[in-house]
């Protein structure tokens, strides 16, 4: 056993720790020169009931420094106020464009057919693809621009600062960030590793010419994971991307409590197991393996038998308190991490269970067979006969 707990340290630190350092270093900060960087950027904001917090986010796009700027928001089948305030907002600036969706045809995801139908429209160099309740500063598009060309890439994703809630809320939020970086492998999502991709809905920066030519939101239609499956959509086609925080150039509240969280992520945490029940009992194994099993180990073994387990507990707290840092919850929460790690693990069997009693997802208003997703869900680029 002795063995064993060194060996579960072992694997858990060359999990974890590089890509936690990375997450440390990966922060963009304003970076532009207003006098020479004047690219041309077609901002997409796909938006369905978000009445609360819509004008602010357009508004606070408008006042980007830096770039020539073409805003197109996409009422996409909104039932409360959000296609009006867009057309007040589109009133006050001719730089902003207004596009009401009143029906979504087959084959596509609402959001996805929005972001499709706003990207058609655009006229810029480098498109971005955000959420109506981003909050901009404005520097950002024009930092987020001028890194994506000097390191010569297609597509950037920035995380933005979170805005905190509740305790509870907070360690959820941060343990997501901890398992994101740790899942994607963040400090290889330069390199050509297939495995290593990422893509945030809040914020994907991509050369317009390259998008259209990887055939645009088409091959991703049907996949939940729009955001994600963008990213993966350029690694794939051998595009270059990076993944960066910027607490200094956007923020947002991810959800408006707890149970937000739990319920915002009904459709996405199955999706991201791609819709597989076993995948989904592996990564059980896993989680009680690398989580649960060093605890109980501690419990009951002597010292000299569970040094490992202790020292794998200590390396997953540390990791998700410097998690729990950057995401504003702070570093106090690092002894919540079991608390969090549970909530999570009962957000994916609740994701799993439901979609699989209702047979699929429903989202924006609007049902989709299990079998369709499946079927539709992106795979990657299609191998060359070369």
């Amino acid at each position: 056993m002795m063995t064993t707990g060194w060996l579960v340290a072992l694997l858990t630190a060359l999990w974890t720790i590089p890509p936690v350092l990375a997450l440390i270093a990966k922060q963009l900060r304003p970076n532009c020169n207003l006098r020479t960087d004047c690219p041309d950027v077609s901002v997409i904001v796909p938006a369905r009931n978000e009445a609360a917090g819509i004008q602010t986010a357009l508004r606070t796009i408008l006042k980007s420094e830096g770039v020539r700027l073409q805003v197109i928001a996409v009422d996409d089948r909104s039932t409360d106020a959000t296609g009006r305030l867009m057309d007040e907002v589109a009133a006050e600036d001719p730089r902003l464009q207004v596009i009401h969706i009143d029906s979504l045809p087959a084959g596509w995801l609402g959001k996805n057919h929005a972001m499709h139908i706003g990207a058609r429209n655009a006229t810029g160099e480098y498109l971005l693809f955000t959420d109506g309740d981003v909050v901009y500063e404005p520097l950002a598009i024009c930092s987020a621009v001028r890194f994506l060309r000097e390191n010569r890439l297609q597509h950037l994703c920035l995380l933005p600062r979170m805005i905190p809630g509740g305790v509870i809320e907070n360690c959820v939020v941060a343990f997501f960030g901890l398992i994101f970086a740790v899942g994607v492998q963040l400090q290889l999502i330069r390199t050509r590793m297939p495995f290593s991709y990422a893509g945030v809905g809040a914020f994907n920066l991509i050369d317009a010419a390259f998008y259209r030519q990887i055939g645009g939101h088409q091959p991703i239609a049907m996949d939940v994971l729009d955001d994600v499956m963008l990213g993966r959509m350029v690694k794939s086609n051998g595009g270059r991307q990076d993944f960066y925080s910027a607490p200094e150039l956007l923020s947002i509240r991810w959800q408006p409590s707890l149970w937000g969280i739990v319920t915002g992520l009904e459709k996405n945490a199955f999706a991201s197991a791609g819709y597989s029940l076993p995948f989904i009992l592996f990564l059980t194994v896993l989680f009680f393996g690398g989580m649960i099993l060093p605890w109980v180990a501690v419990a009951v073994l002597p010292f000299h038998e569970s040094a490992g387990f202790l020292v794998t507990i200590l390396i997953w707290h540390g990791c998700y308190g410097v998690a729990a840092h950057l995401s504003r919850g702070g570093w106090w929460l690092a002894p919540l991490f079991p608390v969090a790690a549970g909530i999570m693990a009962f957000t994916y069997w609740r994701s799993t269970f439901i979609t699989l009693r209702r047979g699929g997802v429903r989202w924006r208003d609007s049902f989709y067979s299990l079998s369709e997703l499946r079927s539709m869900r992106y795979r990657g680029a299609p191998r060359s006969n070369d």
